[in-house]
């Protein structure tokens, strides 16, 4: 039969404790990234990528007409603010794609070993009966299905049943 293979890799014990260094390395760089709740998240004005040419014209204005802004206005606060964010957007690029292609192979890797663990149990339920050990391991891993069973027993169940 033939099985699905969408990633076929392995990772090093010395490659996955770099990655997982140079992660929490970029984490301590970046240690003022804040985490607001769900709640804080959906009272603030989202900016998007629509708004970027709104907020460069802003920036523009202040840095050419800085007399029109009151002395009540956080200018260097905004200027920092506006250059933290043009500085951080290619670095979020980058992370968003890390993390696309993560959640991918992730997605992938499942796939592949539930496609393999299936034809493992097959294997398991056709050999329970003749090899000591299985058996117990048949009945532990047919649980994972025993749901879907009776939920579609009971369908059929019903269905031919007539009053």
């Amino acid at each position: 039969m033939a099985m699905q293979n969408l990633v076929s890799a392995s990772l090093s014990q010395e490659s996955k404790t770099r990655a997982q260094s140079l992660l929490a390395e970029v984490m301590a760089i970046l240690d003022f990234l804040t985490t607001l709740r769900g709640d804080e998240v959906r009272s603030l004005f989202k900016a998007g990528n629509g708004y970027a040419p709104f907020l460069d014209r802003a920036f523009e204005a202040l840095s050419q007409h800085p007399g029109i802004i009151p002395a009540v206005f956080p200018t260097e606060e905004f200027r920092k603010d506006y250059q933290l964010m043009k500085d951080l957007a290619p670095i979020a690029s980058q992370i968003e794609q890390l993390a696309e292609g993560m959640q991918k192979t992730m997605i992938a890797l499942a796939s592949d070993t539930m496609a393999e663990s299936l034809e493992i149990y097959r294997a398991v339920k056709a050999n329970a009966a003749h090899v000591p050990g299985l058996a117990v391991i048949e009945a532990e891993m047919s649980s994972f299905f025993a749901h879907s069973r009776r939920a579609s027993g009971a369908a059929g169940t019903g269905a031919g049943k007539s009053s």
